[in-house]
């Protein structure tokens, strides 16, 4: 296991109180075997999936095992639901993430709603590419006043973004853009974000609706967390 896994690591940060999980993984040394071998149930939904596909699946269930054992409850399977999201335990929320090489979870016993995400600090040329598509220009004012480089503002934002919607998309049942949720406000002393929901997206959560999420650098990039 360990020649694909890189061992469990808890990470700490001051904006969560749950359980956070990390480990690194070697694309090379995986093989469909090592599901049956960690007692994780192969999904049909990955039977036409790239090994890159598989192996972040593999990699973000282990962690998630691990973060659930942490939480008192070991040997808990974790289904795919309809929406190929992971279906947790009663009294559960949690939330993956993961890249090329390297799979987080967090877990919590306390939050209503959860999501995590890490990106790798983008390019310069990358982040002027895709800025319009993920903040308008009303947003982009508000970043640039953090004194940050470009890139760093829009992954921080990127990654806010995706956790927001990881944390929101059980209550609201469905997609939503990054524009549907604007960033009002920027602290980068308290390394938070306050987010708005721009349009209806269930009667749990009304256009106007507004959110709180969290970031950190870690690795080479960020890792960001939205719990309510």
């Amino acid at each position: 296991m360990f020649s694909f896994l890189g061992g469990y690591q808890l990470i700490e940060s001051e904006h969560f109180s749950g359980c956070l999980v990390e480990s690194t993984f070697n694309l090379e040394n995986y093989s469909d075997q090592l599901f049956s071998q960690l007692n994780i149930l192969f999904p049909s939904q990955l039977g036409k999936a790239v090994i890159s596909r598989r192996a972040e699946f593999l990699a973000g269930r282990c962690c998630a095992h691990f973060a659930l054992s942490q939480l008192g409850m070991p040997g808990t399977k974790i289904p795919i639901g309809t929406n190929r999201c992971p279906v947790w335990p009663d009294g559960i929320q949690a939330s993956i993430t993961h890249t090329a090489h390297r799979a987080l979870c967090a877990a919590s016993k306390q939050s209503h709603g959860l999501g995590i995400d890490f990106e790798v600090t983008m390019a310069h040329q990358t982040a002027s590419e895709i800025k319009p598509n993920v903040v308008s220009s009303r947003e982009a004012s508000v970043l640039l006043k953090s004194g940050l480089p470009l890139e760093k503002w829009l992954t921080i934002a990127f990654s806010a973004k995706e956790s927001l919607f990881k944390a929101l998309y059980p209550a609201v049942g469905k997609y939503f853009d990054f524009l549907d949720a604007e960033i009002i406000a920027m602290l980068p002393e308290q390394q938070k974000v306050k987010f708005k929901i721009l349009r209806d997206l269930s009667s749990r959560v009304p256009s106007g609706s507004t959110f709180t999420g969290a970031y950190q650098p870690h690795q080479n990039g960020i890792l960001s967390i939205v719990e309510y």
